[in-house]
């Protein structure tokens, strides 16, 4: 019983450190974007960037948020439980559209795997919802 308790009290004093959201790295990543629209005949390509992530990114969601031709990029909601993040987002894009919508991933000290789920507000020729999956890859530190 004396041997029993020590191992118990050990064990259950790692179960807050095993539970911890692992913390992204900042610096550059690779970064690819997958986008589908609803209603649109041919599949997009997929586009690849860089682009450096800073610790202020990772805190804020931002790391999340990265795209080449988005701008003004708002997180809101953001959860992260263990590797799992989701959170909704609100940018404009070129044409003063919006895209608005819901992302789930999950997320590791190197990178992640997003998938968005969101509308155009405006339509876009026709064109509302989209389905995006992104995946970034840390490179190193950035440049």
């Amino acid at each position: 019983m004396r041997i029993l308790l020590p191992a118990v009290l050990l064990s259950l004093s790692a179960l807050p450190a095993a539970a911890a959201s692992p913390v992204m790295q900042p610096g550059l990543y690779d970064i690819s974007l997958q986008m589908v629209m609803k209603g649109m005949p041919m599949q997009m390509p997929v586009m690849t960037f860089r682009h450096c992530i800073t610790a202020q990114d990772v805190v804020d969601g931002n790391a999340y948020a990265s795209s080449q031709n988005s701008k003004d990029c708002k997180i809101s909601n953001l959860k992260q439980s263990g590797n799992a993040v989701s959170y909704d987002f609100s940018c404009t894009v070129d044409g003063g559209r919006s895209m608005v919508g819901h992302s789930t991933g999950t997320h590791h000290a190197t990178g992640y795997d997003i998938t968005m789920n969101g509308r155009f507000e405006p339509a876009m020729e026709g064109l509302t919802e989209f389905n995006q999956k992104m995946g970034a890859k840390r490179l190193g530190p950035c440049k």
